[in-house]
C-alpha cells in the first residue's frame, strides 16, 4: 500500500513546530552579544498557494519554498539538524 504524500499544510506545520522549538530553546536561540538580536523571533511556516513560506525573524521577511525544497528542509530538520533552509549543511539533501 502506498503512503499518501503529505500536504503542503502538513509540511509547513512540521517545519513550524521545529522553528518554534528552536525559538524556545535558549541555547539555540542565544542573543548576539553585540546587537542583542536572536536568530529566531516570531519564527513560523505556513502554506501559501503551492509554496511553504518560512520566516525566521518576523520583521525581516521570509522565503517561499517550493514543495521539493520544503520537503528536503523538513527531512533535514527531522534528522536532528538545527538551522535555516540555506545553511551549508543542507547541501547533501539538495541532490
Amino acid at each position: 500500500m502506498k503512503t499518501a504524500k503529505p500536504t503542503l499544510d502538513e509540511i509547513a506545520a512540521k517545519i513550524s513546530a521545529h522553528l518554534k522549538r528552536f525559538q524556545a530553546d535558549q541555547v539555540i536561540n542565544k542573543a548576539d552579544p553585540k546587537y542583542q538580536t536572536v536568530p529566531y523571533y516570531g519564527a513560523n511556516a505556513w502554506r501559501v498557494g503551492s509554496y511553504v513560506r518560512v520566516i525566521y525573524v518576523s520583521y525581516q521577511g521570509g522565503t517561499s519554498l517550493k514543495r521539493r525544497d520544503a520537503e528536503r528542509y523538513l527531512a533535514w530538520l527531522d534528522a536532528g539538524n538545527v538551522g535555516r533552509h540555506w545553511d551549508e549543511e543542507l547541501r547533501a539533501y539538495r541532490r
